[in-house]
């Protein structure tokens, strides 16, 4: 395409998802550092906070938005599994069962609204975005995270790289594709940074064995866990973030932006 965005060539029926997500298991465990890095993200939302109404569109079994609870913000989430949404109701959550639905919001409501791994997994992602663009006050933000397609682990592990896997990703983006996207939408003055290389996705690449991204021994968890108890590897660590951002080589696309007012 001239756009240059990379997407699925075939678009999955619902008895497609339904298998794919139905399957997905009720998570119970996170693991510290990432709790630690949740903590830190909601540090940085403290300036746009004004109603409180933070939303997750595509949270999981919910612990991003167990932090935000912790931290006085009125949690709401989306789900496509009917078992996690309950899952979360059940702790305080306000979830609505994916795909997010607009109009069960008041326009402008939210302070911030965050998408971890999720705009790959849309079999539209712009529509969504506008949802997104709605549903944010001016001068809310927009957090999303999303995988690299021009990431270098994908040139090293080639033809096998995992993250493309039908149905469950069906769009691929670039820092430029998803900032164009981002820009048609609405948003503007998009900040992006691309960070981290993946080793459990080069071994899952390379093997065919899955790793669970959530499972706190997995190769990635592990390394996270080594590097936070050093001073000079978490140095390290972030000049190689900034290296990767400036080659536009991370493995994620972090994306901040603030509706214009």
């Amino acid at each position: 395409m001239r756009c240059g965005m990379v997407h699925a060539g075939h678009t999955p029926s619902q008895a497609e998802l339904d298998a794919c997500y139905g399957s997905y298991p009720v998570r119970t465990e996170l693991s510290p550092v990432t709790h630690k890095r949740f903590h830190e993200i909601l540090d940085s939302f403290a300036h746009h906070r004004r109603s409180g109404n933070l939303l997750d569109a595509g949270s999981g079994s919910g612990f991003f938005l167990d932090a935000a609870m912790d931290r006085g913000w009125r949690a709401h989430g989306t789900e496509y599994d009917p078992a996690v949404v309950s899952s979360c109701e059940a702790r305080g959550i306000r979830m609505q069962q994916a795909p997010l639905d607009p109009a069960r919001y008041d326009p402008g409501m939210f302070d911030v609204i965050t998408s971890f791994e999720v705009l790959e997994h849309l079999v539209d992602p712009a529509t969504e975005l506008r949802h997104f663009f709605h549903l944010l006050r001016p001068g809310g933000l927009l957090y999303i995270t999303t995988p690299n397609f021009n990431a270098l682990s994908r040139w090293l592990a080639g033809p096998e790289w995992n993250v493309v896997n039908y149905p469950e990703h069906l769009n691929y983006f670039t820092p430029h594709t998803l900032r164009a996207l981002l820009s048609r939408v609405g948003f503007k003055e998009v900040d992006i940074a691309t960070t981290g290389i993946s080793l459990m996705r080069m071994r899952s690449s390379q093997t065919g064995i899955p790793q669970d991204n959530t499972d706190p021994a997995n190769d990635d968890q592990r390394l996270r866990t080594v590097i936070e108890r050093s001073a000079l590897l978490r140095g390290l660590k972030a000049a190689t973030n900034g290296v990767l951002t400036m080659l536009r080589r991370g493995d994620t696309i972090k994306v901040r932006v603030v509706k214009p007012q």
